[in-house]
């Protein structure tokens, strides 16, 4: 969207300012960006449908036939020019972590034999990335494909995909991070048992990436903002001493084994310090 490449480029100015002000050190800040979809720049004055074609069909960088649902497109090629634009935008030389967004949606649309083709040649393409430099490790950025079930249509398979990173840049391969939705609506990641594992049995996706030294970033903690008021009673209880309904989301979420980070767009000042007052607080127990 052009939102998204507008944010970019603000997040590049933070950056720049915040580098040379010497507010934070370049090894302070974890980056993370992604690419999956067609987006229009958002500074260009073409109109977005003739923008598309012209800078992304025309030049070759995306054949019209490899893209799924009017909007998706994840190729080799397209992933490379997302990387250099994201690094233009970001003004930085190596994105920390870069996500393949809603991969699930080439599952469905070619068909698992297709898929896992195509996986391995992105994962070349990311692996070709790394060894130059612009970006130090890659991941997957999912909504549903992880959580399915593995006996449902459209699941995705985890310990195909690392089986898909090794093939490609074997053991010292740079897979490294995986994103999708945890919250207090959405638990699947913890409390379904969707993805079938080495053992031979079955188990949740945190229990699954347990001792893979994958990072796992949950998105949309406060459930889109829905959840940040009207808890049920029980809940508070569960997380005494916080201030309000968003801080007990954060603190569920933050709280959970096999999660590395909660990541919550904050979107004024008082978000920030609403949400940093949890470094008072020690994480929840498990249970």
């Amino acid at each position: 969207s052009r939102a998204a490449c507008r944010r970019g480029r603000g997040y590049g100015r933070a950056l720049r300012r915040a580098f040379a002000e010497k507010i934070a050190a370049r090894d302070e800040v974890f980056v993370i960006s992604k690419c999956g979809y067609l987006s229009v720049d958002a500074e260009s004055v073409i109109e977005g449908r003739r923008y598309l074609i012209t800078t992304y069909v025309d030049t070759g960088i995306v054949d019209p036939n490899d893209v799924v649902n009017g909007v998706h497109v994840l190729r080799p090629a397209f992933v490379a020019d997302q990387i250099e634009r994201s690094r233009r935008n970001l003004g930085l030389s190596t994105i920390d972590l870069y996500l393949l967004e809603d991969p699930e949606l080439e599952l469905a649309a070619r068909g698992p034999t297709l898929f896992k083709d195509q996986l391995a040649r992105l994962f070349e393409a990311l692996e070709a990335a790394v060894a130059r430099g612009a970006i130090a490790a890659y991941g997957l950025s999912t909504w549903h494909g992880l959580l399915l079930p593995y006996w449902e249509r459209g699941h995705l398979s985890i310990l195909d995909v690392f089986q898909t990173a090794i093939d490609v840049g074997g053991p010292d391969h740079h897979l490294r991070g995986i994103a999708l939705p945890y919250n207090v609506a959405l638990g699947e990641a913890k409390g379904l048992e969707s993805q079938f594992g080495p053992d031979s049995h079955a188990a949740s996706l945190f229990d699954t990436l347990r001792d893979t030294g994958t990072a796992v970033f949950g998105a949309q903690p406060l459930v889109q903002g829905r959840a940040t008021r009207g808890l049920p009673p029980f809940f508070r209880q569960a997380f005494p001493g916080l201030s309000s309904d968003a801080q007990r989301c954060l603190q569920f979420a933050r709280s959970t084994p096999g999660l590395t980070t909660a990541l919550c767009g904050m979107r004024g000042p008082e978000h920030i310090d609403e949400n940093l007052a949890l470094l008072a607080h020690s994480p929840a127990e498990p249970a």
